[in-house]
Protein backbone atom coordinates (compact mmCIF):
# COMPACT_ATOMS: atom_id res chain seq x y z
CA UNK A 1 0.00 0.00 0.00
CA UNK A 2 1.19 3.49 -1.01
CA UNK A 3 1.10 6.72 1.44
CA UNK A 4 -1.45 8.90 0.85
CA UNK A 5 0.44 12.32 2.10
CA UNK A 6 -2.36 15.11 2.47
CA UNK A 7 -5.16 12.79 4.02
CA UNK A 8 -7.05 14.34 6.91
CA UNK A 9 -6.93 12.57 10.62
CA UNK A 10 -9.67 13.90 12.94
CA UNK A 11 -9.05 12.33 16.35
CA UNK A 12 -11.14 12.82 19.84
CA UNK A 13 -10.33 12.15 23.44
CA UNK A 14 -12.04 12.99 26.27
CA UNK A 15 -14.86 15.53 24.39
CA UNK A 16 -11.62 17.12 22.72
CA UNK A 17 -11.22 17.06 18.82
CA UNK A 18 -8.68 18.11 16.76
CA UNK A 19 -7.66 17.24 12.79
CA UNK A 20 -4.12 16.46 12.00
CA UNK A 21 -2.45 16.16 8.59
CA UNK A 22 -0.56 13.16 7.14
CA UNK A 23 2.75 13.65 6.10
CA UNK A 24 4.46 12.43 3.47
CA UNK A 25 5.44 9.36 5.08
CA UNK A 26 1.51 8.86 5.56
CA UNK A 27 1.88 8.78 8.60
CA UNK A 28 0.69 11.17 12.08
CA UNK A 29 2.32 11.08 15.58
CA UNK A 30 0.44 11.45 18.68
CA UNK A 31 1.53 12.31 22.07
CA UNK A 32 -0.96 9.52 24.35
CA UNK A 33 -2.87 9.99 27.63
CA UNK A 34 -2.82 7.57 30.27
CA UNK A 35 -6.25 6.58 30.41
CA UNK A 36 -7.80 7.52 27.53
CA UNK A 37 -10.11 6.50 24.77
CA UNK A 38 -9.36 7.06 21.49
CA UNK A 39 -10.91 7.38 18.00
CA UNK A 40 -9.50 8.34 14.74
CA UNK A 41 -11.46 9.29 11.34
CA UNK A 42 -9.39 9.42 8.31
CA UNK A 43 -10.31 11.13 4.68
CA UNK A 44 -9.37 12.46 1.86
CA UNK A 45 -10.97 13.74 -1.41
CA UNK A 46 -12.04 10.56 -3.79
CA UNK A 47 -11.32 8.31 -1.04
CA UNK A 48 -13.92 6.40 1.55
CA UNK A 49 -13.62 7.62 4.85
CA UNK A 50 -12.38 5.12 7.20
CA UNK A 51 -11.85 4.97 11.39
CA UNK A 52 -10.11 3.24 14.01
CA UNK A 53 -10.02 3.47 17.65
CA UNK A 54 -7.42 3.02 20.53
CA UNK A 55 -7.60 3.20 24.02
CA UNK A 56 -4.80 3.39 26.48
CA UNK A 57 -6.79 2.31 29.49
CA UNK A 58 -5.12 -0.45 31.27
CA UNK A 59 -2.23 0.35 30.06
CA UNK A 60 0.24 1.31 32.90
CA UNK A 61 3.65 2.90 32.19
CA UNK A 62 6.70 0.72 31.79
CA UNK A 63 9.42 1.95 34.04
CA UNK A 64 12.16 -0.31 32.07
CA UNK A 65 10.38 1.69 28.58
CA UNK A 66 9.57 5.59 29.42
CA UNK A 67 8.63 6.14 25.57
CA UNK A 68 6.26 3.49 24.67
CA UNK A 69 5.30 3.41 21.01
CA UNK A 70 1.77 2.39 19.28
CA UNK A 71 1.02 2.11 15.28
CA UNK A 72 -2.34 1.99 13.72
CA UNK A 73 -3.20 1.64 10.17
CA UNK A 74 -6.24 3.08 8.64
CA UNK A 75 -6.30 1.78 5.00
CA UNK A 76 -8.72 4.30 2.66
CA UNK A 77 -10.11 2.75 -0.21
CA UNK A 78 -10.21 4.63 -4.18
CA UNK A 79 -13.49 5.69 -4.97
CA UNK A 80 -14.69 4.08 -8.54
CA UNK A 81 -17.68 5.00 -9.46
CA UNK A 82 -20.36 2.64 -10.99
CA UNK A 83 -18.23 -0.36 -9.97
CA UNK A 84 -19.88 -3.52 -9.06
CA UNK A 85 -19.01 -5.06 -6.01
CA UNK A 86 -19.84 -8.23 -4.91
CA UNK A 87 -20.99 -8.49 -1.09
CA UNK A 88 -19.97 -12.09 -0.09
CA UNK A 89 -22.38 -14.19 1.98
CA UNK A 90 -25.65 -13.11 1.31
CA UNK A 91 -27.67 -16.24 0.07
CA UNK A 92 -30.86 -16.51 -0.15
CA UNK A 93 -33.51 -19.71 0.48
CA UNK A 94 -35.14 -20.86 -2.95
CA UNK A 95 -37.68 -19.04 -4.11
CA UNK A 96 -37.38 -16.60 -0.24
CA UNK A 97 -36.61 -12.99 -0.92
CA UNK A 98 -36.25 -12.15 3.11
CA UNK A 99 -32.56 -11.78 4.59
CA UNK A 100 -31.00 -14.61 5.84
CA UNK A 101 -29.32 -14.27 9.79
CA UNK A 102 -26.31 -15.16 7.70
CA UNK A 103 -26.63 -12.29 5.89
CA UNK A 104 -26.82 -9.52 8.14
CA UNK A 105 -22.82 -9.26 9.52
CA UNK A 106 -22.14 -8.05 5.73
CA UNK A 107 -25.29 -5.80 5.60
CA UNK A 108 -23.99 -3.97 8.85
CA UNK A 109 -20.77 -3.69 7.99
CA UNK A 110 -22.24 -1.78 4.39
CA UNK A 111 -24.43 0.40 7.01
CA UNK A 112 -21.32 1.34 9.01
CA UNK A 113 -19.75 2.70 5.70
CA UNK A 114 -22.33 4.57 4.84
CA UNK A 115 -22.57 5.95 8.16
CA UNK A 116 -18.77 6.83 8.31
CA UNK A 117 -19.39 8.36 4.13
CA UNK A 118 -22.59 10.11 4.29
CA UNK A 119 -22.33 11.72 0.85
CA UNK A 120 -22.24 8.54 -1.48
CA UNK A 121 -25.12 7.09 -2.78
CA UNK A 122 -25.26 3.11 -3.52
CA UNK A 123 -27.30 0.95 -5.71
CA UNK A 124 -27.86 -2.52 -4.31
CA UNK A 125 -27.85 -4.88 -7.25
CA UNK A 126 -29.58 -8.59 -6.79
CA UNK A 127 -28.54 -11.37 -9.43
CA UNK A 128 -30.50 -14.75 -9.68
CA UNK A 129 -28.98 -17.95 -11.63
CA UNK A 130 -30.27 -19.19 -15.26
CA UNK A 131 -32.63 -21.54 -13.99
CA UNK A 132 -36.67 -20.23 -14.05
CA UNK A 133 -38.32 -17.95 -16.28
CA UNK A 134 -36.94 -14.58 -16.99
CA UNK A 135 -39.45 -12.55 -15.92
CA UNK A 136 -40.03 -14.67 -12.57
CA UNK A 137 -36.09 -13.95 -12.37
CA UNK A 138 -36.24 -10.01 -12.65
CA UNK A 139 -39.37 -10.28 -10.18
CA UNK A 140 -37.29 -12.42 -7.76
CA UNK A 141 -34.08 -10.64 -7.69
CA UNK A 142 -36.20 -6.71 -7.72
CA UNK A 143 -37.84 -8.46 -4.21
CA UNK A 144 -33.98 -9.50 -2.95
CA UNK A 145 -32.81 -5.96 -3.86
CA UNK A 146 -34.77 -4.31 -2.40
CA UNK A 147 -35.12 -6.36 1.01
CA UNK A 148 -31.59 -5.42 1.49
CA UNK A 149 -32.21 -1.78 1.39
CA UNK A 150 -34.93 -2.38 3.61
CA UNK A 151 -32.57 -3.59 5.64
CA UNK A 152 -30.17 -0.79 5.71
CA UNK A 153 -33.02 1.76 6.06
CA UNK A 154 -33.84 -0.50 9.14
CA UNK A 155 -30.39 0.56 10.68
CA UNK A 156 -30.71 4.34 10.03
CA UNK A 157 -29.45 4.74 6.09
CA UNK A 158 -31.74 7.60 4.37
CA UNK A 159 -33.76 6.17 1.90
CA UNK A 160 -32.59 8.76 -0.32
CA UNK A 161 -28.85 7.30 -0.79
CA UNK A 162 -30.45 3.53 -1.33
CA UNK A 163 -31.29 2.38 -4.97
CA UNK A 164 -32.59 -1.54 -5.54
CA UNK A 165 -32.18 -2.92 -8.84
CA UNK A 166 -32.88 -6.69 -10.23
CA UNK A 167 -31.08 -7.87 -12.70
CA UNK A 168 -32.43 -11.45 -12.82
CA UNK A 169 -30.54 -14.03 -15.18
CA UNK A 170 -29.29 -11.07 -17.42
CA UNK A 171 -25.73 -10.51 -15.69
CA UNK A 172 -23.98 -13.91 -15.21
CA UNK A 173 -21.36 -13.83 -13.06
CA UNK A 174 -20.10 -17.04 -14.52
CA UNK A 175 -21.52 -17.51 -18.66
CA UNK A 176 -21.94 -21.06 -18.99
CA UNK A 177 -25.02 -23.27 -20.59
CA UNK A 178 -27.71 -22.75 -18.25
CA UNK A 179 -28.10 -26.72 -18.69
CA UNK A 180 -24.51 -27.71 -18.43
CA UNK A 181 -23.81 -25.08 -14.63
CA UNK A 182 -22.29 -26.80 -12.30
CA UNK A 183 -23.83 -25.88 -8.62
CA UNK A 184 -21.08 -23.66 -8.20
CA UNK A 185 -21.66 -21.94 -11.02
CA UNK A 186 -24.74 -21.38 -10.24
CA UNK A 187 -24.38 -20.45 -6.36
CA UNK A 188 -21.55 -17.63 -8.26
CA UNK A 189 -24.47 -15.95 -10.27
CA UNK A 190 -26.71 -16.04 -7.45
CA UNK A 191 -25.29 -12.89 -5.86
CA UNK A 192 -25.83 -9.50 -4.28
CA UNK A 193 -23.67 -6.20 -5.62
CA UNK A 194 -23.01 -2.65 -4.32
CA UNK A 195 -22.05 0.37 -6.64
CA UNK A 196 -21.10 3.69 -5.59
CA UNK A 197 -23.40 5.96 -7.80
CA UNK A 198 -22.69 9.11 -6.53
Amino acid sequence: RKPLPGSQVNIRFNKESETVTVGEDGMFRLELEENTDYSFLASRENYLNNDASFSTVGIGRDPNNPVQTFEIEIVLDKIFLDKEITLENIYYDFDKWDIRDDAKPTLDELSRNLKLNPDIRIQLGSHTDCRGATRYNEDLSQKRAQSAVDYLIASGIDPARLVARGYGESQPEVDCICARCTEDEHQANRRTTFKIIE
